[in-house]
């Protein structure tokens, strides 16, 4: 409750200084976009001050050392999980700003098709990755506990929610999709050409990449699978999906749907990779007694 708490605050101060120093007022002339760029960096250092004085307040272990009885294994152990799940975001953040520059080669309508349908897609994808974090929580008790039928049997009912789930939010999308792409502003005719096929394409894309993401973010990781989730993420983007769009887009000259579509194909590869990963069991263990 209490990060849901914090982070709630940083957004609505985050708001509110966006559009104070964007628009001006009260003594301060409009910054437009330096007022933006400001804004948040005021609402991301409120947040970390905030957290830091209520983990202080609380008396948090994690600001206490003398509850550290070996500082240097925790350290060998956080590297291990930390440096492979840090690399993998620097990896997927340069993946797809890949693809928006594939993307900004076919055009600036294209692009802005892409960037127009990035919000909406974040949105679909947001309430499932709070989802899957929830999940890793769960899953890293019971892996913590030693209870590893529990954490085997939440693993496949998460999998099986998450795929139903996705089901019925796809189902919806398409059935709602003029309202949709009116709401984003795809509506004139150049711009609801590419949209409305690429809403389709999104809708077969969410339920396996909800799939994936549970898979990934809420069972491997929580099973200190990071190592193997750098891999697989670099091989699904950089050595399948980046390179068919590449192809699509500046070899064969596909259409924006297309080219779209062919995204797919990290996703497919994504899920056979870790939903193999997954069945080994491998995951499997007790991170709190593993060797550093």
């Amino acid at each position: 409750m209490l990060p849901l708490i914090l982070g709630s605050l940083t957004v609505f101060l985050n708001i509110g200084l966006n559009f104070w120093l964007i628009k001006g007022g009260l003594g301060v002339e409009p910054m437009g976009v330096a007022g933006a760029a400001l804004a948040t960096t005021i609402a991301r250092v409120f947040q970390v001050v905030a957290i830091g004085y209520v983990l202080y307040k609380m008396n948090h272990w994690t600001i206490r050392a003398n509850l550290l009885p070996d500082p240097s294994r925790l350290a060998r152990s956080f590297k291990k999980l930390a440096i492979p799940s840090t690399a993998n975001t620097i990896l997927w953040a340069f993946g797809t700003l890949t693809y928006q520059v594939i993307f900004g080669h076919m055009g600036t309508t294209e692009l802005a098709v892409f960037s127009m349908m990035g919000p909406f897609e974040g949105l679909c994808y947001s309430a499932f990755f709070g989802i899957a974090v929830a999940c890793s929580v769960m899953i890293g008790q019971s892996l913590g506990n030693d209870e590893f039928a529990q954490a085997e049997s939440m693993a496949n009912w998460f999998i099986k929610a998450i795929f139903g789930c996705s089901i019925v939010l796809a189902i919806a999308v398409y059935i709602f999709k003029e309202s949709i792409l009116g709401g984003l502003n795809l509506t004139s005719p150049e711009l609801y050409e590419l949209a409305a096929p690429a809403m389709s394409v999104f809708t077969v894309l969410l339920g396996i990449r909800m799939l994936n993401m549970v898979i990934i973010v809420g069972i491997l990781r929580a099973g200190g699978e990071n190592s193997f989730c750098l891999r697989m993420d670099f091989i699904a983007m950089w050595m399948v999906g980046i390179p068919c769009l590449a192809v699509g887009a500046y070899i064969f000259n596909l259409p924006f749907e297309y080219v779209y579509a062919l995204m797919l194909t990290e996703e497919i590869v994504k899920f056979g990779l870790c939903f193999k990963r997954f069945q080994k069991r491998i995951w499997v263990k007790n991170l709190t007694l593993s060797p550093a």
